[in-house]
Formats: structure tokens, sequence, C-alpha cells
């Protein structure tokens, strides 16, 4: 099998939505925008998927400007430092650990 990424977004109101990985994908790459996301900031969860398996998950703040592009420059904080995640203490404003509730809830919407 293949190492599937799957995204999620953890919504103000509770709800765990997908979404689309390759719509994100070219918000990134500012192919296509996303105006439904324009100024906000999205709680996002990464799921690692092998065999319908969750294999890690990962989680970011992920900002939208105003035309609905992903922002560049907080993307790239948010991943400058990824090596150092896992190390005691670090802390970075851009990157959130998803909970064992949380990795839950994702093996629950994959199915």
């Amino acid at each position: 099998m293949e190492l599937e990424v799957r995204l999620f977004i953890f919504a103000e109101d509770g709800q765990l939505l997908p979404l689309d990985k390759g719509r994100f994908d070219q918000a990134v790459d500012r192919q296509a925008a996303m105006p439904e996301f324009s100024g906000q900031c999205l709680k996002v969860a990464g799921a690692l998927v092998d065999g319908g398996e969750v294999q890690d998950a990962f989680g970011q703040f992920v900002y939208f400007d105003e035309k609905g592009f992903v922002d560049e420059v907080k993307l790239i904080e948010s991943i400058r430092y990824s090596d150092k995640i896992t190390e005691e203490g670090y802390q970075n404003e851009f990157v959130w650990s998803p909970s064992e509730e949380d990795r839950d809830r994702i093996r629950k919407a994959i199915g």
C-alpha cells in the first residue's frame, strides 16, 4: 500500500471536517484559491494513512490570506523546524499536537 495524506479541519464548533488535499495543495501553490477560507486561520490535522490505518497524525494552524490562498510566510514558519517538534519544550505557534482523542476522531472519520 502507498502512504496517503488525509486532511481534516477541527472547526471551532467542534466538528471534524474533511479538507480536500488537492484543493489545499493548489491554495498552497497559489494555483487556485479557497475563497471560503479567506482571511481565516484553520486548525488542520493531517493523517498519514496506510491501508486504511492511521500511522501518524500532525497538526498545524493554517492561515489563509484575503484571496483564499495559504499564507506562504506562515506556512514556512510552521514547517521550518519540523525536525524539532518531538523535542521536549519545543514550541511553535503554528503547530499543535493532536491528542489521543483527536486521533480517535480522525480514525473514525477515515473509517
